[in-house]
């Protein structure tokens, strides 16, 4: 074997990185965005904090990222009846219907990499994937 594992996994992350911008730009989104939509559809109400936390990024970074969603009219961010230092943040109805079509876009690359295998190749290579990742995480 010529190249080392990580080089492998280098290059196909860089090439799922490539696809995923190619077809996301259509919404105006990015990889990092279209992940962080998801995060807010599935956390709907959180503020900008729990959300920061739970990626593991500054504040202040948060906020760059929630400007852009909320330019393209994917989230709002609504005052905390609580305590109206807090903003709690909603997706919008085109920010749902944005990870539909995030979610579309994320099998349809699937579909393409296993494209040329058969279920019992795909089966051996995700145990494979899994092995390499519990060695990794022991």
């Amino acid at each position: 074997m010529d190249k080392e594992i990580g080089g492998y996994f280098r290059e196909i992350n860089q090439a799922i990185y490539n696809k995923l911008e190619e077809k996301l730009v259509k919404y105006e989104l990015v990889k990092g965005q279209a992940h962080l939509l998801l995060l807010i559809r599935d956390n709907d109400g959180c503020t900008q904090k729990e959300l920061a936390n739970f990626i593991g990024v500054k504040y202040s970074s948060m906020s760059e990222r929630l400007n852009k969603l909320e330019r393209n009219g994917y989230i709002v961010r609504t005052a905390d009846e609580n305590n109206l230092k807090y903003k709690r943040i909603f997706i919008t109805q085109s920010g749902k219907t944005a990870v539909i079509q995030c979610r579309k876009i994320i099998k349809e690359l699937d579909e393409q990499m296993y494209k040329g295998m058969t279920k019992k190749d795909k089966a051996q290579f995700e145990e494979y994937l899994q092995k390499i990742i519990k060695n990794l995480t022991k």
